[in-house]
């Protein structure tokens, strides 16, 4: 059998005549299974795994040595063993999701490369899912010890994990569909790594970029009764009928959308509540729900805002426009493998 797991996935459905769909998951699972005890005991899965985990904590450690030459020893929220945490927690889920693009366009081409065009996409998700749910098991042993040395919650290595379980998922589908539209294995590596960096790094490059195109001048009114949270934030205000002229406002609330697909953003999202040893992630969540609300200047054309008006849910539209994406994608390499197979 090859490692991918491809024989079998297809032909119990065949058997069955194609009337029901469940002896085709049962093929595909059963052959996903196989090929993950097969990987997992395997040189390379473990040299990806251990090797994007040590990348991301590398990186958050030089991160951190950066910031403390630059700030000396007396700036920063946190100390140094906690910033390391918190600056891992973030980018383990977007190292999960890039090995998970990675092993989803690894298993499709193997696939591919076994004759299996199409009927494999359902055994290359799962098994793909599979190792993406070791790599966040390897994310939470890792954090939760950090957690420990540095004094940190381990709620938020909990979180990162789960993400990265997710985000493992959603990447790793979008692999194994960009393989099967693609097809060839240099052309595939490379629209393949590019999408996963620009979901990952690009988007929030993107949505800093797009700032100044929402740009605009709008009128004011006079606010009263401004309750604003620790930073200074306005979170909750009544508008009179007072003029006070205009000001410059940024609509940042029309693109942040953008930056919400990146897994560090969802990841900021999630873990920014207040807390011990979370003055960080935070304040960084404060200000991402303050721009994707639109609401860093009070009464804009006279619009109050009240202690329970509704916020928008960052993280979940991340997961959403994700989610969106790779289905597209599998919808898309559907429809391209039916027209490419010949008629019976």
């Amino acid at each position: 059998m090859d490692p991918s797991g491809s024989p079998g996935a297809g032909d119990d459905a065949d058997d069955d005549g194609g009337g029901t769909a469940g002896p085709a998951f049962r093929a595909a699972l059963l052959s996903a299974v196989v090929a993950w005890r097969v990987s997992i005991v395997s040189l390379r899965f473990w040299a990806v795994a251990v090797g994007a985990a040590c990348a991301a904590w590398a990186f958050a450690a030089g991160l951190v040595w950066l910031m403390a030459g630059a700030e000396g020893d007396q700036a920063g929220l946190l100390p140094a063993a906690l910033l390391v945490y918190v600056f891992a927690s973030s980018l383990l889920p977007a190292a999960a999701a890039l090995v998970g693009m990675h092993w989803g366009m690894s298993w499709q081409l193997r696939q591919a490369s076994a004759g299996e065009h199409h009927s494999g996409y359902l055994a290359s998700v799962l098994a793909t899912a599979m190792q993406g749910l070791v790599f966040a098991l390897l994310v939470l042993v890792s954090l939760l010890i950090q957690a420990v040395a540095a004094g940190g919650p381990g709620s938020v290595a909990v979180t990162a994990a789960g993400l990265a379980a997710v985000e493992g998922i959603l990447f790793g589908a979008m692999g194994v569909a960009g393989a099967a539209l693609v097809g060839r294995p240099v052309l595939v590596g490379v629209a393949g790594w590019a999408l996963g960096l620009f979901l990952v790094v690009g988007t929030p490059v993107a949505g800093a970029l797009l700032v100044p195109a929402v740009r605009s001048e709008e009128p004011v009114t006079v606010a009263l009764n401004v309750h604003r949270d620790a930073d200074g934030t306005p979170v909750a205000y009544e508008c009179s009928q007072v003029p006070a002229g205009t000001v410059e406002v940024y609509r940042t609330e029309r693109i942040m959308w953008v930056p919400a697909v990146s897994p560090i953003v969802v990841l900021m999202m999630l873990t920014g509540e207040p807390g011990p040893g979370q003055e960080l992630p935070g304040l960084l969540s404060e200000e991402l729900q303050t721009a994707a609300d639109g609401t860093g200047v009070p009464c804009v054309n006279g619009e109050p805002r009240s202690m329970d008006s509704p916020r928008t849910p960052l993280a979940a539209a991340g997961l959403l426009l994700q989610a969106g994406l790779a289905g597209a994608l599998l919808g898309g390499a559907h429809v391209a493998a039916s027209r490419r197979r010949p008629p019976a």
